[in-house]
C-alpha cells in the first residue's frame, strides 16, 4: 500500500456488515487508536454504543450511504454478506482498502467456480441450470447425490440436496426465476479451512482449522493446528496462496476445503473477511484475525504468524448456558465470550469457549468430550440453525 493510502491513528474508520464478530473488531480498531463509525440497517446498541456514531439506515438508503462515506477515511466490510453493489455505491466517496472485486466473485457462485479453475484447483463437478428440465438432464452428468444452490450467495439463501431421482420434483417449488448450480456432493471425511492476510503483495497463512460437525452437518467447534499430512498441508497453502495472489483483495480471507477418503483435496468456497472459525486464533497463534484485518487494510507490515498453543474452540448455544455456568468455575484453562444480544432460540449461538493450556489437540478434545456439555443429543434437541461463520 502507498504511503497516501495509510491509515493512522487519529483516522475515521468505517465498519459496515457487523456481525458476531463486530464487538471484537470495533474494541481491537479503538485500541490502535482509529475513530470508529457504524453503518447498520438494524437496532445493534450492544455493538454501536463501543462506536463513536452511528448510523443507521436501510442498504438501498443513497443519503444515507453516502452521509457514511463522506464521514470516514476508509470503509470496511466486516463479513461477506453486505451486497457487493453496497460497497460499490460507497466507493465512489470513499476508500475501500478491502477492494470490491472479491466481494462480486465469491456472492455469485458461477464468478466463484469461473475463479478456482482459472487458478486450476479441484472443485466439485457442477453445471448451470434454470428450470426443472435441466435438472432432469443434467443429474446423470453430475451424479446423486447433487446439491442445488442459488447462483447469487446471501442472507437467507437455501440449498437442496438431492439424493435420487424422485427428489427433483421436490425442485419444482425450489427453483425460482433465475440461474441455479447444480454440484456433485463429494463424499468426504473431514472438512477443513485455512486463513490468510494479505496486503496485496505479501501474504502471511495461519494454521490449518479442523472443524468439528455433529451428525447433522451442526457446526460444534474448530481446532487448530490441524493434523494433517505434509503433502496435503502443503497443497492447501499453495492454494490459499495462489488466491491471494488473484483476488484482487487487502484484509483476511479463508478457503474451505474438503478431503476425501482417498486424500484427494476440493475446494468448497472463498470467503473474504472475519469469520467465527478465525476466532481459534485469538488463542492459537501471535496474532489474531482481526488485528491482522486492521494491518493489512491500514498498510502496516503484516505480523509472521506463529503457533502458540494448540487451541479448541467449541461454539457455546442457548441450550448450552447452564451446563456451561457449571464449567465457568471448574476449568482453569478455558477462556469464554458470550454475547449480550441473542435470540432466544435453544440452538442460536450464545458465545465461544477456548480450551487451551495441554499438551495436543486430543487431551483437549478428551477434556471437552468428558464434560459432555456437546453431546450428540445437547447438539440434536432442537433443529439446527444455520451458522453464519
Amino acid at each position: 500500500m502507498s504511503s497516501t493510502n495509510a491509515l493512522y491513528p487519529g483516522a475515521t474508520l468505517g465498519i459496515i456488515g457487523l456481525d458476531r464478530n463486530g464487538s471484537t473488531l470495533i474494541t481491537a480498531a479503538k485500541r490502535a487508536g482509529f475513530n470508529v463509525g457504524v453503518y447498520v440497517d438494524h437496532a445493534q446498541p450492544s455493538l454501536t454504543k463501543q462506536a463513536d456514531f452511528t448510523i443507521s439506515g436501510a442498504y438501498n438508503n443513497q443519503e444515507k450511504l453516502t452521509m457514511f462515506a463522506q464521514t470516514c477515511d476508509a470503509i470496511i466490510y466486516a463479513n461477506d454478506l453486505i451486497d457487493s453493489s453496497v460497497l460499490r455505491y460507497l466507493s465512489r466517496d470513499a476508500y475501500l482498502p478491502q477492494g470490491v472485486n472479491a466481494l462480486e466473485i465469491v456472492q455469485d457462485r458461477l464468478m466463484e467456480r469461473a475463479f478456482l479453475d482459472q487458478i486450476n484447483v479441484n472443485v466439485a463437478p457442477y453445471v448451470t441450470v434454470i428450470s426443472l428440465d435441466d435438472v432432469y438432464q443434467s443429474i446423470d452428468s453430475i451424479g446423486y447425490p447433487a446439491i442445488l444452490k442459488p447462483i447469487q450467495r446471501g442472507i437467507g439463501e437455501q440449498s437442496m440436496r438431492i439424493v435420487k431421482q424422485s427428489d427433483i420434483t421436490r425442485a419444482a417449488d425450489f427453483i425460482n426465476a433465475g440461474t441455479y448450480l447444480l454440484e456433485s456432493w463429494i463424499d468426504h471425511t473431514a472438512e477443513y479451512t485455512m486463513l490468510a492476510a494479505t496486503d496485496g503483495e505479501n501474504v502471511q497463512v495461519f494454521p490449518a482449522i479442523a472443524l468439528m460437525l455433529n451428525s447433522d452437518e451442526q457446526l460444534l467447534g474448530v481446532k487448530t493446528p490441524a493434523n494433517l499430512s505434509a503433502d496435503i498441508s502443503r497443497e492447501m497453502e499453495r492454494i490459499v496462496t495462489s488466491v491471494a495472489e488473484n483476488l484482487q483483495y487487502r484484509g483476511v480471507f479463508r478457503v474451505d476445503f474438503y478431503v476425501t477418503a482417498t486424500g484427494n483435496l476440493y475446494v468448497h468456497g472463498i470467503e473474504p473477511g472475519l469469520s467465527t472459525y478465525g476466532s481459534v486464533f485469538d488463542y492459537a497463534t501471535n496474532v489474531s484475525q482481526t488485528e491482522q484485518l486492521l494491518r493489512a487494510i491500514a498498510g502496516m507490515p503484516l505480523f509472521e504468524v506463529q503457533t502458540l498453543q494448540p487451541t479448541v474452540m467449541m461454539l457455546a448455544r442457548v441450550a448450552q448456558r447452564a451446563a456451561l455456568q457449571r464449567q465457568w468455575l471448574l476449568k482453569d484453562n478455558w477462556h469464554y465470550r458470550f454475547f449480550t444480544e441473542v435470540r432466544e432460540d435453544p440452538q442460536a449461538v450464545a458465545g465461544f469457549v477456548w480450551a487451551v493450556g495441554k499438551s495436543s489437540l486430543e487431551e483437549l478434545q478428551h477434556q471437552i468430550e468428558d464434560t459432555e456439555v456437546w453431546n450428540e443429543k445437547a447438539s440434536t434437541d432442537s433443529n439446527p440453525a444455520p451458522d453464519q461463520q
